[in-house]
């Protein structure tokens, strides 16, 4: 069904969300839950189940649950749930809810109107980690709205979790994704910073998604933070376990964001070993056995550092990648799977692509590529393994490894390109390494890269 966004009901949205504006805020309480549901999509009659799980445990005297939901064939509504019941405060309209500016007022008008001393904040929707919408026909992003089109971006979050933290004076407690493929780096690198904790899953969710009976069911009035991220990921973990959730391969973890500069130094510490070496080899084999999720470009780095310790045994590279392991496991918090295809993943993914490099631009415009050495590495790691095998090939006279190069080639990989340009170059023409013909079909395949 196509739907016009109506601007006016943003504007009154950004006015005053919750209440008419003689409404006075409540007495602070200790918690105030905030979900923001997109079910504007394929999920709608998920969300309706997840807010009547919310009503199993329901606001009380020291905890307030709110949720703004906008529904497939319905108008948005902000909702304030207790136990047994969903009550509509407002009738929304309709609203974009792939609006990041959207997603921040929310925040800070729901923390106006239900003060706390602690904020745990859900975006629920489908998620797709740091990309935009993929190439196929399966609705993921951050929080798509399907009258829209529209969704947040990686980027788009660092400006809802700085704007959260300006007005609230101080760092959010917990943001959760209530979403697939979202405990990336890349995504927590958007938020460092301004947020204490993060849950998210590594891997795609399940339908059913969060348990919310279970996990509000764990919280208690004088829980930390930390503590209640704790007993979230448990909560989650058990209720695919044969649990309410029913059995399903799942992930679910959650990163102390206060470890996570540290963390990040030790991944630039990590690469630069990584570069100073020759492991193309042994990177190839960890690559090849490292727990992958739905994008397969997406992987497990505990896993993979892991992996490579056990093959290469330069003492400098062992450093960093003890240094990096030793960090990483304080940067997680807490990590839950279920099913032997997750056995190994470990709490964060990061992007890595496996066949070949191809880094889009979206993908160096985020602070996360900008200001890690991650990209570089794996640019590295391609050059040293791709031009050997195919400057190998061309001198036995095999010009099929070459071939299949420049067909797939194209502008996000030109950096690998330029460099296997140059060392075919030189093997096969400053060298003499090959006959005449297969000279002229190399230089063909040459010019044709060039053009990628």
């Amino acid at each position: 069904m196509k739907r016009v966004i109506s601007i006016l009901a943003v504007a009154l949205f950004v006015a005053f969300c919750v209440a008419p504006a003689s409404a006075a805020p409540r007495a602070e309480k200790e918690w105030t839950w905030m979900v923001f549901l997109n079910a504007d999509n394929n999920l709608d009659s998920f969300g309706v189940q997840d807010q009547d799980e919310m009503a199993k445990v329901g606001s009380n005297d020291w905890l307030n649950i709110v949720s703004l939901i906008d529904r497939e064939k319905g108008p948005a509504t902000l909702n304030y749930i207790e136990k047994g019941k969903v009550t509509p405060v407002k009738d929304m309209g309709e609203l974009d809810m792939g609006d990041y500016k959207l997603l921040t007022q929310f925040v800070k008008d729901m923390a106006a109107q239900y003060p706390a001393k602690h904020y745990a904040l859900i975006v629920w929707n489908h998620g797709s980690g740091w990309k935009n919408k993929p190439g196929d026909n399966i609705m993921k992003g951050i929080s798509y709205d399907d009258s829209t089109g529209n969704h947040i971006t990686t980027n788009q979050l660092t400006l809802v979790t700085s704007e959260i933290k300006k007005a609230l004076g101080r760092n959010l407690d917990i943001f959760s994704f209530d979403a697939c493929l979202m405990q990336m780096a890349e995504v927590a690198y958007a938020m460092k910073g301004d947020v204490d904790y993060i849950v998210a899953s590594e891997e795609t969710e399940p339908g059913a998604g969060y348990p919310y009976d279970g996990i509000l069911a764990t919280l208690k009035k004088d829980m930390t933070p930390a503590e209640f991220c704790k007993t979230w990921v448990a909560a989650y973990t058990a209720s695919y376990n044969n649990g309410s959730q029913g059995s399903s391969a799942s992930t679910q973890s959650a990163l102390d964001m206060s470890k996570f500069d540290a963390m990040i130094d030790a991944i630039n510490g990590f690469a630069k070993a990584s570069i100073a070496g020759s492991y193309g080899a042994q990177f190839k084999d960890a690559l090849a056995k490292v727990q992958k999720f739905y994008y397969r470009t997406n992987i497990d780095l505990p896993h993979l550092v892991s992996l490579l310790k056990t093959t290469i045994k330069d003492e400098a590279f062992l450093t960093a990648a003890n240094k990096l392991e030793v960090a990483m496991a304080d940067a997680i918090l807490a990590n839950g799977t279920n099913g032997s295809t997750m056995k190994n993943a470990k709490g964060l993914a990061v992007f890595f692509p496996n066949t070949s490099y191809s880094f889009s631009s979206d993908y160096l415009a985020l602070d996360y590529a900008k200001n890690t050495l991650w990209d570089e590495m794996v640019q590295d790691f391609y050059k040293k393994t791709t031009a050997p095998k195919i400057v190998a090939d061309l001198q036995n006279g095999d010009i099929s490894s070459m071939m299949e190069y420049v067909r797939t080639a194209n502008a996000n990989n030109r950096e690998v390109s330029a460099d296997l340009i140059g060392k075919v170059n030189f093997a096969i023409f400053a060298e003499n390494a090959t006959t005449a013909s297969v000279q002229e079909l190399v230089k063909n395949l040459v010019s044709e890269l060039k053009t990628k």
